[in-house]
């Protein structure tokens, strides 16, 4: 049986021929729809219409194809896009259009409105604006796009969330005929993004038929969703470029020379990746923006590698990237030699655009949301424990399974000769146990600080998370790990005797001198930190390695100690552009820190709370994975970074199993590879469930269970009862209606379906996706 594995965007094998018909079908509607709004007789409604016509008949129809092809591009990734190109194409194939159309036409010709595309007296101003030129004609639909784009994606978050109508559009109706107000009257000749945005659907939703509402609502839609694509298309390849999350959502290239020029940036950043620089491809994307956003005539070709490596060279302040360098470069040299004549106010906001755009677009993609593994505020995880290695003793042997870690701070007394201030083996009097991941995320704020690189900062974490746990193998004493009611209790010291760990929700202050514990909120003679803002990039990097450690080829954890030297090579191989793991197994691979450590993995949380997740690397693949995503999925001409999350899914569930594979190594760049050879693909790329079987022999596929239209509840109960199955593995879809989406389930624990998610961090699948969309489980056995 094939099911398909595309997120069911319902794009034909012919894609480029699929895209010439929506185009043409969505441009013949936008040209009808100005006429039925002109003849509403509405000057807002006439204004809009105007806008649209004028700027085809100056640039000989190119504004409305612009618009038609914006809207099937957006189409493809708009949650609903699919259905609304549907309803466009029947609605122009079928004649209806064209008869809406003719029919509004021969009504404005009869009133005698044969100039009618200047919409009445109210806008003539406009006309004249665009008469100027071709050029801005061509672009007005552009700019209307771009000014209802903010509203677009609040739009596709409301429909992601299963919120229902959209309610920005009114019915058939009009309900919504009361909205707007005064205020447009203002701009009746402000801008056709207004127009199209507001009063030109609402109005004209009081005065015709339903029917002709829907041809205004496209309009709207294009408004809406096309300067949200055209904005981020370039952000959407780069991400996809370099194998990393678009939010779920596809990308195509539009021309080869987009593609190539994405190539040419991934390349420079891998160049420098090899002398030692991080160079961040995403602001190279900016600045492009920022000069076509300006008005710069300037084209992906002209933005050769010679161009690109001088725009990077702008952000380094020797090997290491310096905002502060690469702004001043931006507003005094950069934007000037392309935009010269412009006061420094301009260029200031040119540059502002760079991070701004970088910003938004990540906030499109949802970025900067992270989902919880092993919540900082709840200690609720299970950590299943082998033992420890530490130099001194060798492999120290500890099977144990903690559930619901937390930390108590302890007083620290005179050692080393030094009296800091209390009293060792006693608590910190007045400071609450601490979830053991927020503890953990103190200690590296306040350890190595929140001005260190990314990658150093996490580096940090995964250290200090397995020197606190094999710290009371070392010690003994009053440092213990031991089970205490429903939870267990790891004690250390609050001062430089273990690590010194800052509260993040209230920062930490000490009395007075260098030698003294360290406690939480800021009242104590000497304010150490602030607080940690919510939003912080902090609390997303500890989010995302959550449970992690450094372990040695036998499994054990390793007892991974830190001094100020550590810190300092952490912070320089951040720099020369490591990643933290490459900064871990070097650090502790050498000198008197030699661990022999091999790797860092996530501790087992898969029966613990709530939010937990499996061990092993497999839990973290992702389906755009620049080792694997650009492998073809059968004879579809889609790669598995684009249409690959169900076999991505059921290549982290073989994985989960354990059980033996006939490749090696096993991945889901390995998996599809197999299954490319052995007929695992249909026509399309349809995955063919059975065909898994060829490559986990004792990996049996069941069959499916249909969830739709089903309460949550219901839905709940059934995944539960399946998963819960001894030896059972499933996957399950979780957009719907408004898209397709596989996820592999991790558990179920209480109300909460943990999931592993082939395109985002998250865990918590009703939490990322909405139980409503939730439609279909299927499963495999092993044995």
């Amino acid at each position: 049986m094939a099911y398909e594995a595309n997120r069911g965007m319902g794009i034909e094998d012919d894609k480029d021929a699929q895209l010439e018909r929506d185009t043409q079908n969505n441009a013949k509607n936008i040209r009808n729809a100005a006429d039925v709004a002109i003849a509403s007789k509405n000057p807002y409604a006439m204004a809009a219409g105007a806008g649209v016509k004028i700027a085809d008949k100056i640039s000989n129809g190119k504004a409305s194809e612009k618009l038609g092809e914006g809207m099937a591009k957006a189409n493809q990734i708009a949650p609903g896009g699919r259905r609304l190109q549907d309803l466009s194409n029947k609605m122009s194939e079928s004649g209806a259009s064209d008869k809406v159309g003719r029919a509004a036409a021969m009504k404005n010709a009869a009133s005698g409105d044969k100039d009618a595309v200047a919409g009445g007296n109210a806008d003539k101003e406009l006309a004249e604006k665009l008469n100027n030129n071709k050029q801005r004609a061509e672009n007005a639909a552009n700019n209307a796009a771009n000014q209802a784009a903010q509203r677009a994606q609040q739009n596709a978050q409301d429909k992601q969330s299963g919120g229902g109508q959209d309610s920005s559009l009114p019915s058939s109706s009009g309900s919504d005929a009361n909205s707007g107000g005064d205020d447009d009257k203002k701009d009746n000749v402000g801008g056709l993004g207004k127009f199209i945005g507001r009063q030109a659907l609402i109005v004209v939703a009081t005065t015709i038929a339903p029917f002709l509402i829907l041809i205004l609502i496209i309009i709207v839609i294009i408004a809406s969703v096309t300067g949200m694509f055209n904005d981020y298309n370039d952000a959407f390849g780069m991400s996809y470029t370099l194998g990393e999350e678009t939010g779920g959502m596809e990308f195509n290239a539009t021309s080869k020379e987009q593609e190539a020029f994405l190539d040419r940036v991934n390349g420079v950043k891998l160049s420098y990746q090899a002398q030692g620089k991080t160079l961040d491809a995403m602001k190279i994307v900016a600045i492009y923006h920022s000069l076509t956003a300006n008005g710069v005539d300037i084209t992906y070709d002209d933005v050769t590698t010679s161009v690109i490596e001088k725009w990077a060279n702008a952000m380094f302040s020797g090997n290491s990237y310096n905002e502060d360098t690469f702004k001043n470069n931006l507003t005094n040299n950069i934007f000037p030699s392309y935009k010269p004549g412009e006061d420094k106010a301009y260029y200031e906001d040119m540059t502002k655009e760079v991070f701004d755009y970088i910003d938004r677009y990540y906030d499109l993609i949802k970025k900067n949301d992270f989902g919880t593994s092993c919540s900082p505020s709840g200690g609720n995880c299970t950590y299943d424990i082998k033992g420890y290695y530490i130099k001194s003793k060798g492999n120290v042997i500890e099977n144990v399974s903690i559930n619901n870690l937390y930390v108590r701070l302890m007083q620290c007394g005179t050692a080393d000769g030094h009296n800091y201030g209390g009293t060792f083996g006693k608590p910190v009097a007045g400071e609450e146990l601490v979830p053991f991941e927020k503890y953990i995320l103190g200690v590296a704020y306040q350890e190595i600080g929140d001005d260190a690189p990314e990658h150093a900062f996490k580096a940090q974490m995964v250290a200090s998370r397995g020197y606190i746990l094999a710290r009371h193998a070392d010690m003994g004493g009053w440092r213990t790990l031991k089970k205490e009611g429903d939870k267990w209790v790891l004690q250390a010291a609050a001062c430089t005797q273990d690590q010194v760990y800052c509260d993040p929700d209230q920062g930490c202050s000490s009395d007075d001198g260098q030698w003294k514990m360290v406690f939480s909120g800021t009242n104590k003679a000497k304010k150490l930190r602030d607080p940690i803002p919510q939003d912080s990039k902090l609390r997303r990097w500890a989010s995302e390695i959550e449970g992690e450690v450094l372990t040695n080829s036998q499994g054990y954890i390793c007892y991974s100690g830190y001094k100020s030297s550590e810190q300092s090579t952490m912070k320089s191989l951040a720099q020369k552009g490591l990643n933290y793991k490459q900064i871990l197994l070097q650090i502790y691979n050498q000198g008197s820190r030699n661990l022999g450590a091999t790797d860092v993995k996530k501790f087992s949380c898969s029966n613990g709370g709530t939010g937990c997740i499996s061990t092993g690397d497999f839990a973290s693949w992702k389906q755009g994975d620049a080792r694997w995503g650009k492998t073809p999925m059968g004879n579809s001409g889609r790669s598995l970074s684009q249409i690959g999350c169900l076999v991505t899914s059921v290549s982290m569930l073989i994985a989960k199993s354990g059980v033996p594979v006939e490749v090696s190594p096993f991945d889901p760049g390995t998996f599809v590879q197999f299954l490319n050879k052995h007929g695992g693909f249909a026509s399309g790329g349809n995955f063919i469930w059975g065909v898994a079987t060829q490559v986990a022999p004792s990996f049996h596929y069941q069959g499916q269970i249909s969830l739709a239209g089903m309460s949550r509840e219901a839905k709940l109960n059934k995944i539960k009862e399946i998963t819960s199955q001894k030896g059972v593995y499933a996957a399950v879809e979780v957009k719907g209606n408004t898209g397709q989406h596989w996820v592999a389930i991790d558990g179920v624990n209480g109300s909460t379906i943990n999931m592993m998610d082939p395109s985002s961090n998250s865990t918590d699948m009703w939490s990322r996706y909405n139980w409503v969309n939730t439609s279909t489980i299927a499963y495999y056995r092993v044995g």
